[in-house]
């Protein structure tokens, strides 16, 4: 053991040493030549092998790179990659290179570059801008206080890589680590199925995961929204990502006491709890509230499930299912279902069925006291709605903003001239 680290050091000091001594030969698309190091085909062990621990990490869910400063190489692998295969070779001062053609780090000039491939022109960032050819990139620092850049300045970064037109990595030798993703998402569910869960662990959490960014497949949390409901309840939806898969967690609580959770994947479930204790308290209020039970396992009565409201939604302009569906209770004169929406304890479920009541008391049915009762209290409710305004989603408006006369106006004509409304 003792023999292979010396060798490890020996190796190190002989490469650092070559890195200021001359100049190396960069080959694109594979690497630096008299080092062993090669773009898909090295693992990144062989790196620390060769050059130590001693590195900056940048990790994110796109790549990890493992930078030394004192010798100026960076090394790049995709970070879904089980096989962590080095797909990118970055060279900075002080090391010393360059290619066949002449051009050298930190003396060509970008115009020289450009005179060299006879083409020119850079993709900028805030900070840098770039020029690519097939397997290296050349860099030059930019002001980032204005839009262009100065193509005299000498090429300060080369990054050695075989991506492809689009600059998309190479996928040779690459193996999707999707055991490293699934630990990552059994944390989560694991989490939310403890006996002993309460929404501090959860937030604890996520506090975590906020300081392992930099760790492979991190997991990210964005709040769709957060709103009050009836009987003290609180609702929250929040998106979670990682790495192409995307999770819909949706939260009842009441005083901070949990009433009901649900974690699903397009049609999976992956989590769902409820605490029949809570359940039992809510259901006894509204049915005391309104004399009408609801069935907390159907998502039309209870907000299990989130929904959207609006009128015509998307870039093709079509109603939300929910809307299509009250349409067609309207034009079949199914007054009851539509009353027991009204009663719905989901705010965008109760908002379709006060509008459907309403296009019936235009089409000349008569209301009922215990429903004009009801529409009477919605109208009059501040409670958000998870809406949708063309291409745009969000909790924009409240349910009386929605449900005002004019508006009501508005949204009938639209169904009528649409012919969706008979």
């Amino acid at each position: 053991m003792r023999k292979i680290r010396n060798l490890n050091i020996i190796l190190f000091i002989l490469s650092f040493a070559t890195a200021f001594a001359q100049s190396n030969m960069i080959t694109p698309k594979n690497g630096i030549d008299g080092i062993s190091i090669k773009i898909d085909t090295t693992n990144i062990s062989v790196v620390e092998k060769l050059y130590g621990n001693e590195f900056d990490l940048n990790a994110n869910q796109s790549f990890t790179r493992y930078t030394y400063p004192k010798i100026g190489l960076a090394f790049q692998y995709d970070t879904a990659d089980k096989n962590k295969i080095i797909r990118s070779i970055f060279l900075e001062s002080p090391f010393q290179a360059k290619l066949k053609n002449g051009i050298e780090l930190n003396k060509t000039s970008m115009k020289e570059v450009w005179k060299t491939y006879s083409d020119k022109g850079c993709f900028t960032s805030k900070t840098y801008a770039w020029y690519s050819q097939k397997g290296i990139s050349f860099f030059i620092k930019k002001d980032s206080t204005t839009k262009g850049y100065d193509s005299d300045k000498k090429i300060y970064k080369i990054e050695i890589h075989n991506k492809n037109d689009f600059g998309m990595p190479s996928r040779i030798n690459f193996e999707f680590d999707k055991e490293q993703k699934e630990e990552r998402i059994r944390e989560m569910v694991n989490l939310l199925k403890e006996d002993d869960f309460t929404f501090k662990k959860f937030d604890d959490f996520w506090e975590i995961q906020k300081k392992n960014d930099t760790k492979p497949f991190p997991l990210k949390k964005q709040e769709n929204f957060k709103r009050e409901l009836e009987f003290d309840l609180t609702q929250l939806n929040n998106e979670i990502r990682i790495y192409g898969s995307v999770f819909e967690l949706n939260v009842l609580k009441c005083n901070n006491d949990l009433v009901y959770l649900k974690l699903s994947s397009e049609n999976e479930i992956l989590v769902e709890r409820y605490s029949d204790e809570q359940i039992d308290i809510l259901l006894k209020k509204h049915q005391k509230k309104t004399n009408i039970p609801i069935d907390t396992k159907s998502a039309i009565d209870f907000p299990t499930d989130t929904y959207v409201y609006g009128t015509f939604c998307g870039f093709a302009g079509t109603p939300p299912n929910e809307s299509q569906i009250m349409i067609d209770l309207v034009n079949e004169r199914k007054y009851y279902k539509l009353a027991r929406r009204l009663n719905s304890m989901n705010p965008e479920i109760a908002t379709y069925g006060y509008i459907g009541l309403d296009f019936l008391r235009k089409k000349g049915i008569e209301i009922k006291p215990p429903e004009l009762l009801k529409m009477a209290e919605l109208s009059k409710s501040n409670i958000q709605l998870n809406t949708c305004q063309g291409c745009v989603y969000g909790v924009t408006e409240t349910i009386q903003e929605v449900l005002t006369e004019n508006n009501l106006k508005v949204i009938y004509k639209s169904y009528k001239d649409s012919g969706m409304l008979k």
